[in-house]
């Protein structure tokens, strides 16, 4: 790479340690023509781009304290690559988006910029109910060469990540701190495995710690990077919320998993459902069908045993699922006829009925009832 580039970079990266954003970047290319030449102008000059006050005196202490050598040589032992606007290999889905990181930090053996690729997202605290649903509904996705992109937390993140590793797919996790500070530290390893196949990604540059206010921020990039936002199961105040927002506003279409009305876990995912914000999909298939992902003149196939858990056991005697699944051996039924003949409360056959649909064991053929497949 040109000595130039390396300089020029390496100015992009110090404005960006020294807290400058999108808007900022934009007011001093907007005034200089590149970060380059805002980086030689006078002080004065600087002043009149439009910059507050306090970005005005960062940039003047980056040009004072920064050492280029030093940044350069230790994203070069970190493995880490940074990719600002001018770089031909930054995202375009990511650069369409309002606010898009200026500078980009990006660690491993792929990516992050994938033809096809899906956030998935959801609350730390997963129910049986939302592993399994993360479980199937990334198992299909990855089977079907799409990357998983997520946010490497704890619960539905996780799951998301480990499914398409599982299945040999990439996936890409957006932290909120630099890429040598992996939060939470138990998902260290995890990092390292994604990096194999996939990449890790951050606006911040090494060193900086994960804070809780980066957090809403880091969520832009997840779904910038996608063509679509899949909200497996949150709560009313989840971070995952603030994904699906990010993407409806970033114009890219935002999907939930319905769950039960009765679950905490899931009011946030019928909350987008209700307002409209995302689309309800039940299955696999509904997903791929919305992605365009199904078999359709030189679209990707569907897998037939990618629709449903290939190997997932038959429920235990005497279990919610066991017994709706014998009544729905004779006719479909009604959720309000479950619940009279099985004698259980609705919200058990709600999250029985949605556990054997999300297994592709029964489906929904009307309004509320359920047949077998």
């Amino acid at each position: 790479m040109p000595v130039e580039r390396d300089a020029e970079r390496a100015q992009w990266i110090a404005l960006r340690r020294a807290g400058l954003g999108s808007t900022s970047f934009a007011l001093l290319i907007a005034r200089f023509g590149s970060i380059a030449s805002a980086w030689e102008a006078p002080a004065d000059e600087i002043g009149q781009t439009g910059l507050d006050a306090k970005f005005v005196r960062a940039f003047e202490r980056a040009r004072r304290e920064f050492d280029a050598a030093a940044e350069l040589a230790a994203l070069e032992r970190a493995g880490v690559r940074a990719l600002t606007w001018l770089d031909d290999d930054y995202p375009p889905l990511l650069r369409e988006i309002p606010q898009s990181p200026p500078v980009l930090f990006v660690k491993g053996n792929a990516g992050p910029h994938f033809d096809q690729a899906v956030a998935v997202v959801g609350t730390r605290r997963v129910t049986p109910y939302g592993r399994k649903a993360a479980e199937t509904f990334c198992a299909t996705l990855a089977a079907l060469g799409v990357a998983i992109v997520s946010g490497l937390a704890r619960g539905v993140d996780a799951i998301a990540h480990e499914t398409a590793l599982a299945h040999g797919a990439p996936t890409v996790a957006v932290l909120a701190s630099g890429l040598d500070r992996i939060y939470p530290r138990e998902h260290e390893r995890l990092a390292r495995r994604i990096c194999e196949h996939g990449c890790l990604v951050s606006e911040y540059p090494l060193g900086v710690p994960a804070r809780p206010d980066y957090f809403p921020r880091r969520n832009r990039i997840l779904s910038g990077l996608a063509r679509a936002t899949l909200v497996v199961e949150a709560g009313a105040g989840s971070g995952a919320l603030h994904t699906a927002n990010w993407a409806f506003e970033q114009g890219r279409d935002v999907f939930a998993i319905p769950g039960s009305i009765f679950s905490e876990q899931s009011a946030g995912t019928n909350q987008l459902i209700r307002e409209q914000t995302a689309k309800l999909v039940a299955t696999p298939e509904q997903l791929c069908e919305e992605l365009n992902l199904l078999r359709a003149g030189g679209q990707f196939p569907l897998p037939a045993a990618a629709s449903a858990s290939p190997a997932a056991p038959e429920p235990p005697p005497d279990t919610p699922e066991a017994r709706i699944l014998e009544l729905l051996k004779d006719q479909p039924m009604h959720v309000d006829e479950l619940v009279r003949t099985t004698r259980l409360d609705i919200a058990s056959v709600i999250g029985a009925v949605q556990m054997l649909a999300i297994e592709g064991r029964v489906r929904e053929s009307s309004p509320n009832v359920y047949e077998l497949v």
